[in-house]
């Protein structure tokens, strides 16, 4: 119950127009309730006993009664004030409408699209149906991995170019149903350059917003800290930090996955465990939380991987965890200091059986099979 009430105070807190609409429906709720609970009048008899409810009399407060019913009709009249606003001048008003990107991989990634469910603040002109990027049936993986690597380079060239150049005021809204290394190529594209709303898909079945849609403002944080769970695997064949040239992250937020695994089967020299210690899937959707954690390991990276490793030539990245976190930690990485070849593998059944090949400030997107699993 006081998550529900913490979680609905941060939503109203935003001031945005999901704030508007959590403040009528509150609003309105408890002006209802209020107004039906003052106007009961009953009488019921049961085995001689009378039982009465009646305003009028000493069990029920008229001063109570009016309190709530003054909160419901002043939370309803704000909400409408704030939607108004935001209509005309907030993110729901024509000139500071988002342009949607929604990104798609997974063959079982049914979901509506983003204008769809944020009509109001997403522009439904804006929907990319050149990044569906479902595998076919009968598609090969090397013809799926070329024509998503293909579109994600045409898309940055193109498209996104086209946005960056004539929407710039507008922001970004991104969403993506697919693979790690789509949706990290895709952040890493956007980069940090513009404003970006990232959204995620809630796959967890056991929250009552599963199947739905989630705006990463509108969630506050849980605390979630990488501080304390951070370790480093050497390969045997590394006698000195200098000769790591290969350095691999093993990114663990949602689900555990063996570094030990990573640093051998991608044959790397060194690889940092990265890791949450609340590991479930819908753990880090907050926008606040998700640049907390990023700007931890951008402070790891820089303040003693890259010095501890001088000599990195190539970074090779794991990660278990939300889309959105993903796509934003990606587009922060997108640095003229990070390694000039970043690698971004899909992680399945302990195995790691390709990747895609990125470089700071490039729009080329390639990709690989991994032959040794």
């Amino acid at each position: 119950m006081i998550d529900i009430i913490l979680d609905f105070l941060y939503v109203i807190a935003q001031i945005r127009l999901s704030a508007a609409r959590k403040l009528m429906q509150v609003g309105f709720a408890i002006a209802s309730l209020a107004l039906g609970f003052g106007s009961l009048v009953f009488s019921m008899t049961f085995n001689g006993i009378v039982f009465t409810a009646d305003t009028d009399s000493s069990m029920v407060s008229p001063i109570l009664i009016n309190m709530f019913l003054i909160i419901g009709e002043l939370a309803l009249v704000s909400g409408i004030l704030l939607e108004i606003y935001q209509h005309f001048l907030g993110e729901a008003s024509q000139a500071k409408r988002a342009k949607s990107i929604d990104l798609r991989s997974l063959p079982k990634g049914h979901a509506p699209q983003l204008s769809k469910v944020f009509s109001q603040t997403i522009e439904s002109s804006g929907t990319r149906k050149s990044l569906y990027l479902q595998q076919q049936n009968g598609e090969s993986l090397n013809d799926w991995l070329d024509r998503s690597t293909n579109a994600l380079t045409t898309f940055a060239q193109n498209e996104l170019n086209e946005l960056n150049q004539h929407d710039s005021e507008h922001p970004l809204a991104l969403g993506a149903i697919a693979h790690v290394p789509h949706c990290f190529t895709l952040g890493f594209l956007v980069a940090n350059r513009r404003l970006v709303n990232y959204y995620c898909w809630d796959r967890d079945s056991k929250k009552e917003e599963k199947s739905r849609w989630i705006d990463c403002r509108d969630k506050r944080t849980r605390g979630q800290s990488i501080s304390g769970q951070v370790k480093t695997y050497l390969s045997g064949n590394i006698s000195s930090d200098k000769d790591v040239r290969k350095l691999g992250l093993s990114i663990e937020l949602s689900i555990p996955s063996v570094a030990e695994v990573f640093l051998e089967k991608v044959n790397l020299d060194a690889v940092c465990q990265i890791k949450l210690p609340k590991q479930y899937i819908g753990n880090l959707f907050s926008e606040k939380e998700q640049v907390k954690v990023i700007s931890e390991i951008r402070e790891l990276m820089n303040n003693q991987l890259l010095k501890q490793y001088s000599n990195v030539a190539e970074l090779h990245i794991t990660i278990t965890g939300q889309n959105s976190f993903i796509m934003r930690f990606a587009a922060d990485l997108n640095q003229n200091h990070i390694p000039s070849v970043i690698n971004v593998y899909h992680f399945e059944k302990n195995n790691y059986p390709w990747f895609f090949s990125l470089s700071p400030n490039s729009d080329e997107v390639k990709y690989s099979l991994l032959t040794n699993n």
